[in-house]
């Protein structure tokens, strides 16, 4: 799990506990070595600990500039590379390692006006690009959403490596079902181990509690702890199958309830409750997805609101134009600019042989007017071919998860230059996460 270091002196107890609980309630983990601890002792863990850490928080103080342990941390984290974050937290006078290394960024101070909610909104932004969210979404059902999801970052983890979490937020459900037959996946909702958990206190929170997908007229706006990942997750590699971690928290059909619901307050609640959750998760993953439905509704705005980036699949028609269209004014409209996701759009379904004119077109900007926003800019320049190996399919009885995923498995013709399109295109979204 990742986490924010934070280096602090000796009496600076009542500022770190003040930034320790602001970072936990944004969802990001955090570690400190514990006033007073013997740091001959801890030294190793302490090491340990700013290696695995995406960002160094200094609480800039009379006590830290004094602190040889507090200079030793920041060197470390300096060697190794490190975003540091300096925070004054009192107006002591630079000197030494604060003076030389920190002094030039020191924009921070507890003593400002909202001093401590910009330093969770600068630690935030680093969190987020440690470990990004797309939303594979379009506004038309039926351009290969689920497939895009499942293959395209089924081959980014077989590919490019790191931790993949998928998480099905559409009330069909038919990722879910593109690992597990419907029996496992309402067998999972059953005790709540699914998507319904990041949204409202469940039965996964706690034993006693009501399952909200049992109560389609009431909301739960109760504060609920965020789950281990372990707890809520279903591996979908390993076993007898390839290494590394690809993860799929579950859908359920239950979560269409918030389509439903009329009580803003509680609404909002829920969808804190979910921004919350998730940030949590991205301590654990290093690129998290959503699979979408084809509606405008609040888990729309939910998977918006957290995502740095939407993947858009479209055919090479005006059906899908259309829906792309449609999803880049939502986007304008409803999420503010300082929280939206850039749009990529993908080409799914196209002729291996040539290119269409439908596609050649909007390659070339002739469809941008019609489209709305640009879209030629907006197209990966990778397109997945029509096969009858990405169709989404139910799994055999007792199959592996990773069966059913093309990167892994699969006989017949073409399969390696389609296993080579969904590798160019997760490469294509990486570098464009990259440049952002």
């Amino acid at each position: 799990m990742s986490h924010a270091f934070i280096v602090h002196g000796p009496k600076d107890v009542d500022s770190l506990l003040k930034v320790h609980e602001a970072l936990r309630q944004a969802g990001i983990a955090t570690w400190y070595e514990p006033p007073g601890a013997d740091t001959r002792e801890s030294q190793a863990s302490t090491a340990e600990a700013i290696d695995k850490s995406f960002a160094m928080i200094v609480l800039v103080s009379a006590s830290s500039i004094r602190s040889r342990e507090a200079q030793a941390q920041i060197e470390r984290g300096i060697a190794r590379g490190m975003t540091i974050i300096p925070f004054r937290i009192d107006n002591a006078r630079l000197s030494g390692t604060f003076k030389k290394q920190l002094a030039e960024n020191l924009r921070l101070a507890m003593m400002d006006d909202g001093g401590l909610e910009k330093l969770v909104a600068e630690v935030r932004g680093r969190y987020r690009r440690k470990c990004p969210v797309l939303s594979v979404m379009n506004l038309k059902g039926g351009v290969g959403k689920t497939t895009i999801a499942a293959q395209v970052f089924g081959a980014w983890q077989a590919a490019l490596g790191g931790r993949v979490l998928l998480i099905d937020l559409d009330p069909q459900y038919n990722l879910t079902q593109t690992f597990f037959d419907m029996e496992a996946a309402d067998q999972s909702a059953a005790k709540d181990k699914s998507v319904i958990s990041l949204f409202e206190k469940s039965r996964l929170h706690a034993v006693d509690a009501p399952s909200p997908a049992e109560r389609w007229n009431h909301l739960s706006a109760d504060p609920f702890p965020t789950p281990a990942a372990e707890d809520i997750v279903h591996p979908l590699l390993g076993g007898d199958g390839p290494g590394g971690v690809l993860d799929l928290i579950s859908g359920q059909f239950e979560i269409s309830k918030y389509a439903f619901a009329t009580d803003s307050a509680a609404l909002s609640a829920i969808d804190t409750n979910f921004q919350r959750t998730i940030d949590h998760l991205r301590s654990s993953y290093d690129l998290i997805v959503f699979d979408t439905n084809p509606n405008a509704t609040f888990l729309t705005r939910c998977a918006l609101e957290a995502s740095d980036r939407v993947i858009a699949p479209m055919h090479p028609d005006m059906y899908s134009l259309r829906g792309v269209k449609l999803l880049n004014q939502v986007l304008n409209e409803h999420i503010r600019p300082d929280n939206r996701p850039e749009l990529s759009v993908l080409f799914n379904k196209v002729s291996r042989n040539e290119q269409s004119t439908f596609e050649a077109d909007a390659r070339n900007g002739a469809h941008d007017q019609r489209a709305g926003f640009d879209l030629a800019g907006a197209l990966l320049q990778t397109a997945l071919p029509r096969s009858g190996h990405l169709d989404v399919r139910s799994p055999e009885p007792d199959q592996a998860p990773w069966k059913s995923l093309v990167i892994h498995n699969g006989r017949g013709g073409g399969l390696k230059k389609i296993r080579e399109s969904l590798t160019s295109a997760a490469s294509e979204i990486r570098e464009r996460l990259q440049a952002a």
